[in-house]
Order: C-alpha cells, then structure tokens, then sequence
C-alpha cells in the first residue's frame, strides 16, 4: 500500500477542520504564503519540501487537545512536539533549528494573521506593525505581494485545492511505519475528543490486528486492518461530545445523530484514494450480519472478513471499557455477550470463537 505525504496531511486537515476550521485555514494560507517566500531563495529541493511540510502540520500539536472552537492561538507550543517521534516529519525540526527557515515560517504566520484580523493588504503597513523581519525576507514579502497570483491563492475559497497544486509532497511515499505513526496521532486526536473513549481507537486496532493474525493473514493484511481500527471512529469528531458523554440513554434523535458517525468516516477516509478498502473496513464497524446494523444495514454477503473483525474488535473493546452509561466488562463478561450476538448471526462466529479462545494473549 503506497500513500502520499500530501495525501495523509490532507487527511489530518479533513478531520482537524471539525475541531478547528479557523485554525486549518490559517494554516493552510500560511503555508501558500510561505511557499511563495520561499520561491525567492536559492533554498535546495529538501529545504522547500521541508518548508512546505512545516507549514502543514503546525497546527497538530495545539489540536491535538484542542476543544472546538475557531480561535487563533498566538501561544501555539512548539512545532518540535508534534512532530516527535514521526520519522518522516523529522526534517522539520532540522528547518526550525536554522534561524533564515524558522524566520520564514514565523513571518508567513504573521502576515496570515495580519491579513485575516484586518482584511488590509498593504504589506507596508503589516511591515510598520510586526517588528523587525530580516532584510531578505522583507524583499521577498514585497516581491510576492507584486505577484497577482499571491493574492489569487489567498484569496481562494478553497486553500487545500491551491495547496494541492503548490504541493511538492505527492511523490513522496510513507511507508508502513511512517503510516502507522500518522494514525496513532489521528487516533489520539479522535479519543481525545472525548474522554470516554480514551485510548479506544489504539485498542481496536490492536485487538484488530490479533484477530488478523490468528485468522491467518499475512502481515500486510494485519498492518491495514490494524489501521482500519486505529481510524474507524474518524466521524465522532463531527458528533457533540454532550452526546458522546451522555450519562443516561440516548434520545431517539440524539441516538440517529451518533450513528453518523460511521458514515463520516466512511466520507472522511474516501477521501484519500489511496486507503482504498480500508476506508469501508473502518466505516463498517457497526454492521452487522443480519442487516440490522447501520449506517447501511449491509448483510453477511456484502461484510468481507477484514470488516468483520474490526466489528468484532470494536464490540470487545468497547465493553471493556469505562463509558459514561456503564462500567467496563470482564473479558470473560464481554465474551458472553458476543458469543450470543455470534448465535444470532450479528457478529462473525468464528471471528469471535477466535477472540474467545485466545482472550488473555489479546488483551495482554
């Protein structure tokens, strides 16, 4: 499986433009700012990318515990803990350690804001009111601004299609591990959303991808399904976390509310080509066999078995968790519980004769 860089920043802009649409766009149009700064400088190849990339990710690490909201911080922490321990991020910090690119990236996020606080595109006057901004990166601010296409792409509805075109990241290939990374992060972005579910998405897809192995697949397939778990609850972002964190029973229409969730990541993961049938492993999380689950109420003939395992793995690691309505399960409690849904033909038999028979080394 080959995924572009661009194509997972693009994912990370989808789903963080729930929590924060105003912090995605200031990011976005001061990344097209800083790509234009950067056109003039005799920077290399591995610097313009890196440039590129830093502008695109460095809003994670404030949205990472983010509340909803459409405040821009000016006390954003630094870009360096974000991208920790993401090895294809790594060059970003190498930038923000040479004083010319740091500069750069501090200058596009200021003139951002500048242009979005007063809607005045008179550089001089954003010059007169910054401070002090080297004398090379002052002439290429101006050389921009006398550049029609500049204020074209920042004047554009749609800053992810301009920076879809600027982008110098789509022949640039994560690889499993680089993958797997990214998706901690997102299913850290997506627990936090609520703290009942907490470290969810990190249980499904480990649950999910013992299942994988013990049915059989090879370990690709045990690395995609695992992937599918870490992202199958993607559109809870879009659910009200009163909802999510309702003490009591749901209302009829709160409870048709939550269950979009699955459709929303069906609609978020499509999005990127290239997760192919992941994206339907993980929205299909709630389907059952007998069609009686959503958001399609799919049958047993259209659930093939990496869908079922992640149904089976979500069901299990949701009972033997702490919720809001209930405390967690024993495993041996949530077994029972499955082993029926099993016999009424809900969940995958022998999916969940497998979880059953090797319950400690799963959960251990």
């Amino acid at each position: 499986m080959k995924i572009s860089t661009q194509s997972m920043i693009e994912l990370l802009h989808n789903i963080n433009k729930t929590i924060s649409p105003c912090q995605v766009r200031h990011v976005q149009r001061t990344t097209i700012i800083a790509a234009h700064l950067a056109k003039y400088f005799d920077f290399d190849e591995k610097t313009c990318r890196g440039l590129f990339l830093a502008g695109m990710i460095d809003y994670i690490d404030t949205l990472k515990n983010a509340p909803a909201h459409c405040e821009l911080r000016n006390d954003m922490p630094p870009i360096h803990s974000a991208v920790s321990g993401i090895r294809f991020l790594s060059p970003v910090s190498e930038l923000l350690n040479v004083p010319l690119t740091r500069r750069l990236l501090q200058m596009a996020s200021a003139f951002e804001r500048f242009l979005t606080r007063t809607g005045n595109h008179h550089i001089t006057l954003f010059l007169a009111q910054s401070g002090t901004w080297p004398g090379p990166l002052v002439d290429a601010l101006k050389k921009s601004g006398d550049e029609e296409g500049f204020w074209f792409c920042l004047s554009s509805p749609s800053p992810d299609k301009v920076l879809n075109t600027l982008s110098p990241l789509h022949d640039e290939m994560l690889d499993h591990n680089d993958l797997i990374e990214v998706c901690r992060l997102i299913g850290h972005i997506i627990d936090q959303h609520s703290g009942f579910t907490a470290s969810h998405s990190a249980g499904v897809a480990r649950v999910a991808e013992k299942l994988a192995a013990l049915y059989g697949f090879e370990q690709e397939m045990q690395i995609k399904i695992g992937i599918a778990g870490y992202l199958h609850d993607i559109g809870k972002l879009h659910i009200p976390r009163d909802i999510l964190e309702k003490q009591g029973q749901l209302e009829p229409s709160e409870y048709t509310l939550m269950k979009q969730h699955s459709y929303k990541t069906l609609e978020l993961l499509t999005s990127v080509d290239a997760l192919g049938e992941i994206a339907h492993w993980a929205a299909n999380h709630h389907e059952r066999l007998d069609g009686s689950g959503y958001p399609f109420r799919l049958c047993a003939a259209s659930l093939d078995i990496p869908s079922r395992i992640v149904a089976v793995a979500d069901v299990f690691t949701a009972l033997t968790e702490n919720r809001p309505y209930r405390h967690r399960m024993s495993g041996a409690e949530a077994l029972t519980i499955m082993e029926c849904d099993a016999v009424n033909n809900r969940l995958d038999k022998e999916i969940v004769a497998v979880l059953a028979k090797n319950r400690d080394n799963i959960i251990a």
